[in-house]
């Protein structure tokens, strides 16, 4: 590996963009609130110094991969480009709008650059991870910057599921992916220990890295596991379907997950075909009453669901939180199907 410090304008930036490519370990693009944006503005025309950008020049000599510094270069291309406009002098004005004086300091601005060469991907990947630590990458993003089996599993086949596709979750910032992770540590500790697994970053990091490249009997486990995961993705698409819409509580769609994949185990075939429009009538019941009882704040009514609640809502990724929730949405069930579709606590 050898790097250089160098620099360049940002005109030259500017007038190369098309030889700059962002790897798949990148924050999606353009995450910066505008008010972001106008202060790095304000930074160059102030001639302060902003962060480092950091490139892996190519083989080839003539393209680069952004290993950091995307979203300042999308901040600078974005208003050169008149997409959003500057505070200058009490009146808020685009780059075209600029005076000639004004628009020549932001071109001639020197942007420090460090330039990588002879570098491997995981050397990239772990550079990218680093330089993050001062900032608020949250655990899907840095989940993204790894590599190997396990995480293509997630980010690339369980993400583009059609039950996760579904479900009333934001694509932003890979937490669709998060919540995939969050499924595969516990399905596969089910299996191995049958305990449950806290999913905090570490944990899905070394859960990832552990099956980064598995041979052997292990890649025979994590291929039967990881079949076992999309069939049970398989019967919660194919049963709730559109419904698959009123599921907003990451939290919560993991429980649900947990449940069907434990349920599917523990019945026959028929018995597990006959149950599950029943399971889903109740999810979509029991989340409404959940919602309704959230909002009543201390005009509550139903203790059985604020217990539940606090499951969710207090330390939701730990392992006892998720085997309370577990445990309790079994009780829940059982009473629902004893009960004529009457939800427990409710009078």
């Amino acid at each position: 590996m050898k790097r250089e410090v160098i620099e360049k304008t940002v005109k030259q930036i500017y007038e190369e963009r098309d030889s700059f490519s962002f790897p798949d370990y990148q924050r999606e693009p353009k995450l910066w609130r505008i008010k972001d944006k106008q202060l790095l503005i304000d930074s160059i025309l102030r001639d302060i110094d902003i962060p480092k950008l950091y490139f892996y020049k190519e083989k080839n000599g003539k393209t680069f991969d952004v290993v950091d510094g995307q979203q300042r270069l999308w901040a600078i291309w974005e208003f050169i480009d008149n997409e959003y406009a500057y505070e200058s002098q009490g009146r808020s004005k685009k780059f075209s709008q600029l005076d000639q004086a004004t628009r020549d300091r932001i071109l001639s601005y020197k942007l420090q650059i460090t330039l990588i060469t002879d570098a491997s991907e995981d050397y990239l990947r772990e550079l990218f991870l680093r330089l993050q630590l001062g900032l608020l990458l949250n655990t899907g993003e840095k989940l993204h910057a790894l590599s190997g089996v396990m995480r293509d599993f997630v980010f690339k086949i369980l993400k583009n599921h059609k039950f996760i596709k579904g479900i009333n979750i934001p694509n932003r910032r890979f937490a669709k992916e998060t919540l995939c992770a969050q499924i595969g540590i516990n399905s596969f500790s089910r299996a191995t220990v049958n305990e449950f697994s806290r999913t905090r970053y570490e944990d899905l990091r070394y859960f990832l890295d552990q099956y980064q490249s598995p041979a052997g009997k292990d890649l025979d486990f994590c291929k039967n596991q990881s079949k076992t995961i999309l069939i049970t993705l398989d019967n919660l698409g194919s049963y709730f379907g559109e419904n698959a819409h009123k599921l907003r509580n990451r939290s919560l769609i993991l429980s649900i997950y947990l449940f069907i994949e434990e349920f599917s185990r523990s019945l026959d075939v028929n018995s597990f075909k006959k149950n599950m429009p029943k399971f889903v009538d109740f999810v979509l019941k029991f989340s409404k009453r959940l919602k309704e009882e959230s909002k009543a704040g201390f005009n509550r009514k139903n203790k059985e669901l604020y217990i539940f609640e606090t499951f969710l809502s207090n330390a939701p990724g730990e392992k006892y939180q998720i085997e309370n929730r577990h445990t309790k949405l079994k009780d829940f069930f059982k009473y629902y199907q004893e009960n004529n579709g009457k939800i427990k606590g409710d009078k």
